[in-house]
């Protein structure tokens, strides 16, 4: 059954443009959002060099797929979000995951474009604002420099590829207050002067951000390369019983730099992370339809079939046998 998704495109009244130059994907192509998806999607010219997006979907169906951004600074701030999207390298590979979670606020900088994949499980909520800076733009801002200092040395750094940078931003009371305040006056059409007002603001915060975060010592080129093992063996083999001592042994590294090392470079813990690449490709594997709950389970590294299924509830807000239900009652209506 589809739903109603509302989809808008225009430019501001006070815009120079004639009509909205899309930096990122656009809601337009059909392989945005399934069908079946519900809620609204405003795409917003502000003026030349600057798009803001906001949106309030709830994904009906898959919502898998690839997108492709033309060269610029993104800023993003999540009320609600789940799943996850990846960062391709120059040769097509994935080379960085980055997890969407609500309550986030994501820079992302693409000189030359970013792209992707993103994944997102069904019935998820995704609601929020996004912020496109061209790079003419954004140099006229003042912070043209600021793009040499985001490496993974960087503080605030996510995930990134030899392209494509992505932080996450702390997000202060003031920040927070100013994105759900753009949020409501995109979606109430309260007046688009406050529009590009509180865009504006939005972007300098993000600027002052950025600039104060010093960037930290970078691990040693052999460190940085062991962690990148450490975390491509983890995601390469889930079903495996890992433990620290094993693989910090396997990579090289003492047991002491593998965990500090791979939360400054990643941003979490390793059990956090394999927890979080394990579920994600438990919920894959449930939308099949084709593994009963207990054998995925045993097949992401769970012994338990009972502590599968908490962990599960617990980062999704539903049962996984729900999930495989739902998938083998819409097979079985075709």
């Amino acid at each position: 059954m589809a739903l109603s998704l509302h989809i808008e495109q225009r430019t501001l009244a006070q815009s120079e443009q004639r009509e909205v130059v899309v930096l990122g994907p656009s809601p337009a192509e059909k392989v945005t959002a399934p069908p079946s998806t519900d809620g609204a999607y405003k795409v917003l010219g502000v003026r030349n060099g600057l798009t803001l997006t906001v949106f309030d979907i709830v994904v009906g169906g898959d919502f898998v797929g690839r997108y492709q951004t033309e060269p610029c600074v993104a800023i993003d701030c999540l009320f609600c979000a789940s799943g996850q999207g990846w960062i391709l390298g120059s040769e097509g590979e994935r080379a960085a995951v980055v997890p969407y979670r609500p309550g986030r606020a994501y820079v992302m900088a693409a000189p030359r474009g970013a792209h992707g994949y993103y994944d997102v499980p069904l019935g998820s909520r995704f609601k929020g604002i996004d912020i496109r800076v061209d790079m003419e733009f954004w140099g006229r801002l003042g912070a043209g420099d600021l793009l040499n200092t985001l490496t993974d040395g960087h503080p605030l750094h996510s995930a990134s590829s030899e392209e494509t940078w992505v932080g996450v931003l702390p997000v202060p009371p003031e920040l927070l207050a100013h994105a759900k305040a753009l949020f409501d006056s995109a979606m109430s059409d309260s007046g688009d002067l406050v529009l590009e007002a509180r865009a504006l603001d939005i972007i300098d915060m993000a600027i002052s951000e950025l600039r104060e975060a010093q960037p930290a010592t970078l691990a040693a080129p052999r460190d940085r390369r062991q962690l990148k093992q450490a975390r491509d063996a983890m995601t390469s083999d889930l079903g495996r019983a890992w433990t620290i001592e094993a693989l910090a042994r396997e990579v090289g590294l003492s047991q002491k730099r593998l965990k500090s090392g791979f939360r400054n470079m990643y941003g979490t813990a390793v059990y956090a992370y394999l927890q979080e690449q394990r579920l994600m490709e438990a919920q894959r594997m449930l939308q099949t339809g084709e593994m009963s709950v207990t054998e995925i389970a045993y097949s992401v590294g769970y012994n338990s079939a009972s502590h599968f299924s908490r962990l599960f509830v617990r980062r999704f807000g539903v049962q996984p046998s729900k999930v495989r239900c739902l998938v083998v009652q819409e097979a079985g209506s075709l």
